[in-house]
C-alpha cells in the first residue's frame, strides 16, 4: 500500500488529528497509479481545497491462480475432451507454481524472463509435445496478460521439430504380412471368442476405413445400415462417406450382439473410458505379435488404409474424403506415401534409353 504525506493547514486526509503532518492513503498498490493519486492531492492543495479526499477503492487484482482456473472453464465450455483437459491444466498448474516459486502472483507481474526460463525447464523429448505445450501457454498469455502481452509473446519463438521427431511423424502402416500376423494373434491373447470376435472386427473396420479409434468405437448401426459409411467425425465434424465392403458391413452387424444402437459400444459408459480399453485391448495384443511402436498405436490403421488406397490409384482428394480431411491436411499427413506410390508409377512409364555402342537415341 501507498501513502501520501505532506505538511500543511489544509487537511484532506479526513482524520481528526493534531499537528500539520498528514497522511492520506493512495489506495494503490502500483506505483504510477500512485503518482497520479499524488499529482492529484497536490493539485487540490494548490487550489486551497479542504474537502477531504475519498479514495476510491482499487479493483481486486486477479490472481493467476485464478485466472487458470478461469481458462480451464472457459476451455471445458468450448468442448474439449477430458484428455486435453488433463494436460492443459497440468501445464497451467506447472506455469503457476514456476511463478509462485518466484513470488509472482498476479497477471501483470510475469515478465519474457519468467517465460523463457519457464519454457527452458521442459524436459519433454517430443518437440511436438513442446510445440503444444507453448501453444497452450500462448492462449493462457493471450486470456489473462493484457497490459505485458506483446512482450512476452515475442520471446515465444517457434520450436522446431528434430529428425526424430520428423521420423516419429511419418506414417508407418502395416505390411500385410503384418497384418496377417496381427489377426492371427488376437485369438491367441483373447480366449473368449466373443472378445476375439469384436477384436478382429474392430481391425478390419480401420484397416478397411481408416477410421480413428474414438469414430470406431461410437460408429453406430445406423452409420453403416445400407452398406455405406455415413459419419460426421468426433474431433471435426466433418463428413466421411464410404462404400463398404460387403463382407465388412455382414462382419460389423454380426459383432453388436444384440446392441440396437452401436457396434462396439454398450452406450451406457463414458465414451472416452470404452475407447480407452479398446487401445488398452489393442496395445496388448500388438505387444503379443511384436508389432507394438510405442507412442503410435491405432493410427496405424489409419496410415495403413491411406497406403492401400493410394497404392490402388486413389487421389489425394479420394482419400480426403474419404478420411474426412481436408486434402491440405493429407497431402501433409501423408506426402511421403504419396511420393513413394507417384515413383512406382514413373518407373513403369517409358523413358528415353541410349544405346551404349551406337550411341543413338532409341
Amino acid at each position: 500500500m501507498k501513502w501520501l504525506r505532506y505538511s500543511g493547514d489544509a487537511c484532506l486526509c479526513g482524520y481528526r488529528h493534531a499537528g500539520r503532518q498528514h497522511r492520506v492513503s493512495a489506495n494503490r498498490r502500483a506505483w504510477g497509479n500512485a503518482e497520479e493519486k499524488r499529482e492529484e492531492l497536490q493539485r487540490r492543495l494548490d487550489a486551497g481545497e479542504t474537502t477531504p479526499m475519498v479514495a476510491a477503492p482499487e479493483v481486486k487484482r486477479r490472481t493467476i491462480a485464478e485466472e487458470v482456473e478461469t481458462h480451464l472453464k472457459a476451455k471445458r465450455s468450448d468442448g474439449l475432451t477430458n484428455a486435453t483437459l488433463r494436460k492443459l491444466k497440468s501445464q497451467l498448474g506447472m506455469f503457476e507454481q514456476f511463478l509462485a516459486g518466484r513470488s509472482k502472483f498476479f497477471p501483470s507481474e510475469v515478465t519474457p524472463a519468467d517465460v523463457i526460463e519457464f519454457r527452458s525447464g521442459w524436459t519433454w523429448k517430443s518437440g511436438v509435445t513442446r510445440q503444444k505445450a507453448q501453444q497452450n501457454l500462448r492462449g493462457f498469455l493471450r486470456f489473462c496478460c493484457k497490459d505485458n502481452l506483446e512482450e512476452l509473446l515475442k520471446v515465444l519463438k517457434s520450436i522446431k521439430l528434430s529428425k526424430a521427431d520428423h521420423a516419429r511423424l511419418e506414417p508407418q502402416p502395416f505390411t500385410e504380412q503384418e497384418l496377417r500376423k496381427l489377426l492371427a494373434q488376437v485369438p491367441k491373447t483373447f480366449r473368449d471368442p466373443l472378445k476375439a470376435a469384436g477384436m478382429t472386427a474392430l481391425i478390419h473396420c480401420q484397416v478397411a476405413t481408416g477410421l480413428t479409434i474414438r469414430d470406431t468405437v461410437q460408429l453406430e448401426r445406423e452409420n453403416i445400415k445400407d452398406g455405406w459409411l455415413r459419419i460426421k467425425r468426433q474431433k471435426t465434424n466433418k463428413p466421411v462417406r464410404q462404400k463398404l465392403d460387403s463382407g465388412l458391413h455382414e462382419e460389423l452387424i454380426a459383432v453388436t450382439n444384440g446392441n440396437t444402437r452401436y457396434v462396439f459400444w454398450n452406450g451406457t459408459s463414458l465414451p472416452t473410458s470404452a475407447t480407452g480399453l479398446w487401445q488398452e485391448d489393442l496395445r496388448q495384443v500388438m505387444k503379443d505379435a511384436g508389432l507394438w511402436i510405442k507412442g503410435n498405436l491405432s493410427h496405424r490403421f489409419r496410415d495403413t488404409a491411406v497406403d492401400f488406397w493410394l497404392a490402388q490409384g486413389w487421389t489425394l482428394t479420394d482419400v480426403a474424403d474419404a478420411l474426412g480431411d481436408t486434402v491440405a491436411v493429407v497431402e501433409k499427413h501423408y506426402k511421403s506415401l504419396e511420393s513413394k506410390r507417384a515413383e512406382g508409377r514413373l518407373a513403369k512409364l517409358p523413358v528415353r534409353s541410349w544405346s551404349s555402342k551406337a550411341g543413338a537415341a532409341q
